[in-house]
């Protein structure tokens, strides 16, 4: 695989112009390379033309390399065949910044849920103790826009299932895979081939570095099974096989990290800071002080004995299940896109969710499923369930009640994304609670 200093004078392809796409173009015009572009989105091809080749006969050209971006879907992609025909020559900008580091040290995290807030607990583990330390990959900043020449540098990377698809230089001292959960089936078709894409997080890691595999809700054992067909190679990888219980007074936790989902997120935290040497005081300070991110189980306003809550991060019941856990007296709103093969099960929190309120443009995939649990209103618009939960909730004032936007689903259907959902739903409660 070539570093970005020998892409001088080669021919690429950078197919998908969003962040990612923006910064490798950036990277490979700095070291000379010869570059054509191309986005399905007419909009962002209108962006980039002034200053790079947009090339709309791509698929009839040949190039040294191909650059992918994640959410570019080759496997339904019109042009399939091409992508077919030049397999060998898709590379990612997570190969091109791996292939250009030297002994800088990467983290790399997956997961279906909770892996922003790991990898933003790692980052705070190493800031506190004044290491070099930057985060990047699916967390925000795209991997080319880090330092990649500080030889100081450590690189805490959060990676997507996409990322990870394509993606074959995956060099690490710590890599994470946190919990698996049925997910993008709409792009892996299976969930033994969304396995097999986290799985690839171990591939690259080094003989002294040290892994971690939560296997805590791998009730089927189908990670394991997966493991042993492809036959991975995970002496250094540590199996975790049930939750953790770390003996840390309620005091010492931070309340962004309270829930059993966080158990086994500290219990690696305390191990990548002895694999580090960081001291005790140092972890303890980072898990006290630690501030969660938005939209994820985000309280943004308590009124009286009424808590508003913006988990619009949940895309997934999964990920839902965990703010349900939580939570007492919850009227829950729910709805979006649903994902494929995702299951919505009530059983278990009939006690504790009021009533639910279903969003979206997609209201029946979600209605059969939780109508013969739990009471229920459809309300289509963001608003109208919002203004619903309140009028509901006014009726028991003395209740200790919780408002949760916790969608279960994807956002498309009528937001631009779930930061998007989540920044709507905090304007809602500002003007109406």
């Amino acid at each position: 695989m070539l570093s970005l200093e020998q892409c001088s004078q080669k021919k690429f392809l950078v197919f998908g112009l969003g962040i990612s796409g923006n910064a490798t173009l950036s990277q490979l015009k700095k070291n000379k390379a010869f570059i054509e572009c191309w986005d399905d989105n007419k909009k962002l091809r209108e962006k980039f033309k002034k200053n790079y080749r947009v090339n709309k006969n791509w698929f009839n050209c040949n190039y040294d390399f191909i650059v992918l971006s994640p959410g570019i879907n080759i496997y339904t992609h019109p042009k399939k065949t091409f992508f077919k025909e030049n397999n060998d020559k898709i590379i990612t900008d997570l190969d091109l910044f791996c292939s250009s580091i030297t002994n800088q040290k990467v983290i790399m995290v997956t997961g279906t849920n909770g892996k922003s807030t790991m990898c933003k607990l790692i980052y705070e583990l190493f800031k506190n103790s004044k290491k070099d330390v930057y985060i990047g990959g699916n967390y925000g900043t795209p991997v080319l826009d880090l330092p990649y020449k500080k030889k100081s540098a450590i690189f805490v990377l959060e990676l997507s299932s996409y990322q990870l698809d394509y993606s074959s230089r995956l060099p690490s001292v710590v890599s994470i895979l946190l919990n698996v959960s049925p997910d993008h089936l709409e792009r892996h078709k299976t969930f033994n081939k969304y396995i097999s894409a986290k799985l690839k997080i171990f591939k690259g890691l080094s003989n002294n570095g040290v892994g971690f595999l939560d296997l805590s809700n791998d009730k089927q054992s189908r990670i394991l099974k997966i493991l042993k067909q492809e036959k991975y190679n995970i002496r250094n990888v540590e199996l975790i096989k049930k939750k953790f219980h770390n003996h840390f007074s309620a005091n010492f936790i931070s309340s962004s990290l309270k829930g059993t989902h966080f158990k086994n997120c500290l219990y690696i935290l305390s191990k990548i800071a002895k694999q580090f040497k960081i001291s005790n005081n140092i972890f303890l300070n980072t898990i006290k002080n630690f501030k969660g991110l938005p939209h994820r189980q985000e309280i943004i306003k308590i009124k009286n004995n009424l808590t508003f809550i913006n988990d619009s991060k949940a895309t997934n019941f999964s990920s839902t299940q965990v703010a349900l856990n939580n939570y007492k007296n919850i009227h829950w709103i729910l709805g979006g896109l649903a994902k494929a093969n995702d299951k919505i099960i009530t059983t278990n929190f009939k006690n504790s969710i009021l009533k639910a309120y279903i969003i979206g443009k997609n209201i029946k995939s979600f209605l059969i499923q939780i109508k013969n649990s739990i009471k229920y209103e459809t309300c289509r618009s963001l608003k109208n369930a919002l203004l619903s939960a309140l009028s509901e909730a006014k009726k028991n004032p003395n209740l200790k009640q919780v408002i949760l936007l916790s969608p279960s689903a994807a956002s498309f259907d009528q937001f631009k994304n779930f930061e998007h959902r989540g920044d709507v739903f905090k304007k809602l409660v500002k003007k109406y609670a």
